[in-house]
């Protein structure tokens, strides 16, 4: 057997290994000589197979410690309406929501004037932390009016998308959402929630959604860094 199938033979073994966590992210690999005593191959055909792990971003290597797991990173494309689930499900990614607290509340005069409804109004308030692979990556808190949504079952939400549930519970047909991101260091609660420390970076990342040129959303999301980035594709028309 060549050098090029065994390297590449190895590699899919390791990969294979990764995706199916017997690396967890961040822990390391065995040594170049562990791996070389494993597939009894020569260490320059271990480190063709790790050269090809590392440029397909699934390892990184620290100087004088090793090789390790790389941490796996979401992209979400921004180009038109999306569902995390939904977008993530494409991927073969189950997120898995764990519905934190769920009430009823009236608008008091911040989340009127925000929502352009009128204050007193009645309000469905989930917080929901959503995660995969066993790693938390957002916390999101949703608003929805009651006099649309009249009532919300959150066992549902813990097993399926918000917005499948709400299209075949209760029709919805949104036709229009703007969104909004910035940067922001998680307050100690959302540090506690995430699993992580104020040093990872966040997202704040709000929606508003329509029907008809009606608010029927609005969610405020707090999005791991370290784990989730946002694409967008220019194009020079």
């Amino acid at each position: 057997m060549g050098d090029n199938s065994l390297y590449m033979n190895i590699y899919s073994s390791l990969l294979s290994d990764i995706k199916k966590g017997k690396y967890s992210e961040n822990s390391s690999l065995p040594s170049e000589r562990e791996l070389c005593l494993l597939y009894h191959v020569s260490r320059s055909t271990i480190r063709q197979a790790l050269i090809m792990l590392q440029n397909s971003g699934y390892i990184y290597k620290v100087q004088g410690r090793g090789t390790f797991v790389k941490p796996q990173v979401f992209e979400q494309p921004l180009y038109k309406f999306y569902s995390f689930t939904e977008e993530l499900k494409r991927s073969n990614i189950y997120i898995d929501n764990s519905v934190v607290s769920y009430e009823v509340i009236a608008l008091d005069e911040y989340l009127a004037s925000t929502l352009n409804r009128e204050k007193g109004e009645l309000f469905h308030k989930i917080t929901r932390l959503r995660s995969a692979k066993d790693s938390s990556l957002m916390i999101e808190i949703t608003y929805l009016p009651k006099s649309r949504f009249y009532r919300i079952s959150t066992d549902i939400l813990e097993k399926d998308s918000l917005y499948n549930y709400l299209a075949t519970t209760y029709s919805l047909k949104m036709d229009k959402a703007m969104e909004t991101f910035r940067p922001v260091i998680p307050t100690s609660c959302q540090c506690h929630l995430l699993g992580i420390t104020p040093k990872i970076p966040c997202t704040l990342l709000e929606r508003f959604s329509y029907e008809e040129g009606i608010l029927v959303e609005y969610t405020y999301s707090i999005v791991r860094g370290d784990k989730y980035v946002f694409r967008v594709d220019l194009t020079n028309d």
